[in-house]
């Protein structure tokens, strides 16, 4: 693994990432996520960028490429970028398209036939997510028309007494399983960006509701517990095969980020600062590995380690976090926790990235590797990871290294020379095959 040479600080640190992601992860990541026939998203990629079969496609990986690929075409750096987002929404849109408008089924299989018809809530989520994205990308209304028919595809059939079911079968029923804060987070998620980008009331409505049901139910103020799973009237349930009562330290961070864009659209960018700062507090003094770095993917309500791999996602999720509240951080630790951004960053960079896009998806312990595939779903962590982190600290004017403009300059030119004679190699190809 190609080891990047260090830079100091957490915003030249995040910058350079941001250089790389752009000019060339994502348009390497691009190509090798399509299935031409289809137009869809393969499931999983190897090592070698060549698909992976799995025998299932999911509607959750398909809008999280779609929203990924949407958000970067968008960008200065991505300007040679011209994925065919229409395309891959109308394939989206005809393979996963249930009956009543609003509908999705969950998977289809590798050949394209729908084999698992499931309603889900954390999938649905996602669809309005993906079309945000695409809607304020393209401009085109239809993808507003479609966020709105999913919106209200879920209240019409996923209400539940309080919040919403996790998941309806094929004939629209509820299927009987724990329920989760995380579906709900996604909704939240999903409905602020689409807020953010049509301004329509009701998905600040749906994103108040479920504020108040974390408030009120997925997370205990008193003990600053989150708690994975619930019952069906909303109490902490133990994981069935764990026996123990399970909290992510990766979605804390998720919920921090989340509860900061809820402020900035509710008009009072501190209402919820006081949560965010126990919740970032239980994050590093208890997912954070002292000895080998790293963020454990799963501990008890005591902060004991329950699951001492350390996944891509939680990683991402905890520099985002991190830098969301540098502001809210008094000194003398704000330098501290300044320091301990750039730890993560470089962790991040030398661990689970590589110079050519390939990522590590999970870790042991000790920080080895623990998995050779990349799922469809992990660049969307590491996309919106590092794109948000890049605009939070640039919102809040941090400084950079006199060198990051010419490191800058010098990684353009080459990506665009590199760019050159990959299409070179295309358009010889082709003429050839002629």
């Amino acid at each position: 693994m190609k080891v990047f040479r260090q830079v100091p600080g957490p915003f030249s640190l995040i910058d350079d990432l941001s250089q790389r992601l752009l000019r060339r992860w994502v348009p390497k990541w691009y190509p090798a996520f399509i299935e031409p026939k289809t137009n869809l998203f393969f499931e999983r990629l190897g090592h070698s960028f060549r698909p992976v079969l799995t025998g299932k496609r999911r509607l959750l990986s398909q809008f999280r490429q779609l929203a990924m690929y949407s958000h970067a075409a968008s960008q200065a750096e991505c300007m040679f970028f011209k994925p065919d987002l229409a395309g891959h929404l109308d394939a989206i849109t005809k393979a996963y398209s249930a009956q009543e408008p609003g509908g999705w089924f969950f998977a289809l299989d590798d050949s394209g036939k729908v084999i698992d018809k499931t309603l889900d809530l954390y999938a649905h989520a996602f669809v309005i997510f993906g079309l945000s994205h695409y809607g304020r990308t393209t401009g085109d209304v239809s993808a507003r028309t479609r966020a709105l028919e999913t919106l209200a595809f879920i209240d019409r059939n996923f209400r539940a007494s309080e919040g919403f079911y996790e998941a309806l079968d094929g004939e629209g029923k509820k299927i009987e399983t724990p329920r989760r804060h995380e579906s709900h987070m996604h909704l939240l998620e999903a409905c602020l960006f689409a807020h953010a980008t049509w301004g329509d009331a009701v998905f600040l409505e749906v994103s108040d509701q479920i504020v108040n049901l974390f408030f009120s139910r997925f997370y205990d103020a008193q003990s600053n517990v989150l708690s994975e799973y619930f019952t069906d009237d909303l109490k902490p349930q133990a994981d069935r095969e764990k026996s123990v009562i399970l909290c992510e330290p990766g979605h804390y961070c998720e919920w921090i980020w989340l509860l900061k864009k809820h402020a900035h659209a509710k008009g009072n960018s501190s209402m919820h600062d006081d949560v965010c700062l126990r919740l970032l507090e239980w994050v590093n003094r208890f997912g954070w590995d002292r000895t080998h770095g790293g963020i454990y993917d799963e501990l008890d309500t005591e902060g004991q380690v329950v699951s001492g791999t350390k996944r891509l996602w939680p990683f991402t999720e905890a520099i985002k976090a991190n830098a969301l509240m540098l502001d809210c951080i008094h000194d003398p630790h704000r330098e501290a926790a300044k320091n301990h951004m750039a730890v993560m960053t470089t962790l991040f960079r030398d661990k689970y990235m590589q110079e050519r896009g390939f990522w590590t998806e999970s870790l042991s312990h000790d920080l080895a590797p623990a998995t050779d595939y990349m799922p469809a779903t992990s660049p969307y962590h590491v996309y919106f990871g590092i794109m948000e982190t890049r605009e939070i600290l640039k919102n809040r004017g941090a400084s950079k290294s006199w060198r990051a403009g010419p490191r800058r300059l010098a990684y353009a030119s080459a990506r665009f020379l590199s760019a050159i004679v990959r299409e070179t190699r295309l358009k010889l190809q082709k003429s050839k095959a002629v």
